[in-house]
């Protein structure tokens, strides 16, 4: 399988690579595990010049005084859903709490593992490498649940609800859920499409042509950045991520789907009431009462 996967990268033509992605393509997802992705995309995660991947420090600290608020005080039990390296895990066992943190990226885990044995705290940290659609979840394990900086649009239509479903019954009794959740990308509907000629990307380490496509499905709620590395002895490599932003009013009910109540929305990472044109917004619910 891996040969065929390798034969077929190589063989690739920019100009067999279909003019619109389709969203979640199984054979174009980035898979965010595997371990050369996983090892540059910790790099653009902890790069302090841009908030593309992870925020910047000094934007997380305040993140994490919001979380302070919302999270029941320490020491509290929370799930890191998607912690990726460990920029929220760590600050937040510092105050107190014991924090179980989750993320498919083993280079990522490695570095949130450092920075906690390198930072004094009050609580205690747990790393687990898995998959949210899978990795075993202890029922009412956790007094609260994170999943932030988007990483719920990540999965299709038909998987967010289970997703959060199992998230919420890791949940204790009237447990905190805080999902941070874009209305919309930025851009306007349609394809924008760029390329460059860089040193590096995500999809290699060697000086490549880089021909990049963005679409934002309006209607269908998609949408996908898709780049294409074109290398100097011919292989080609796609590689695109999908997300599903799951429409303002709708989502009540998606949440109540998954078993989760008594919902708030925030503009962005303020206090005030979210609206349909906030761009992002900041979800607290609560596990639905047996």
């Amino acid at each position: 399988m891996a040969y065929a996967a390798e034969k077929m990268r190589r063989s690739l033509r920019p100009s067999l690579i279909p003019p619109w992605p389709v969203p979640f393509d199984a054979a174009a997802e980035l898979d965010w595990g595997r371990p050369e992705y996983a090892r540059r995309l910790l790099r653009e995660h902890l790069d302090q010049s841009h908030d593309g991947a992870s925020r910047r420090r000094s934007v997380i600290a305040g993140q994490v005084r919001r979380l302070r608020r919302l999270v029941p005080p320490a020491p509290a039990r929370i799930l890191d859903a998607g912690c990726g390296p460990g920029l929220y895990a760590v600050p937040l066992a510092t105050l107190g709490h014991d924090v179980t943190a989750v993320d498919v990226s083993a280079p990522a885990l490695r570095h949130a593992r450092g920075l906690a044995r390198a930072t004094p705290m009050l609580g205690r940290t747990r790393f687990v490498r898995g998959d949210l659609r899978d990795v075993p979840l202890p029922d009412g394990g956790f007094d609260a649940a994170l999943l932030v900086y988007f990483v719920l649009e990540a999965f299709s239509r038909t998987e967010q609800p289970k997703v959060l479903a199992r998230i919420a019954a890791s949940l204790a009794p009237k447990g905190v859920l805080i999902v941070e959740m874009r209305l919309r990308p930025d851009q306007p509907p349609g394809r924008i499409d760029w390329w460059d000629v860089v040193p590096e990307s995500l999809l290699s380490e060697r000086r490549h042509l880089l021909l990049g496509d963005a679409v934002y499905d309006q209607r269908r709620h998609t949408y996908v950045l898709r780049e294409v590395a074109v290398l100097d002895d011919g292989s080609v490599s796609v590689r695109q991520t999908s997300g599903w932003l799951c429409p303002f009013a709708s989502i009540p009910r998606l949440f109540a789907r998954a078993g989760l109540a008594d919902v708030t929305m925030f503009d962005g990472w303020s206090t005030e009431p979210a609206h349909g044109l906030s761009d992002s917004i900041l979800v607290v619910a609560r596990r639905r009462q047996r």
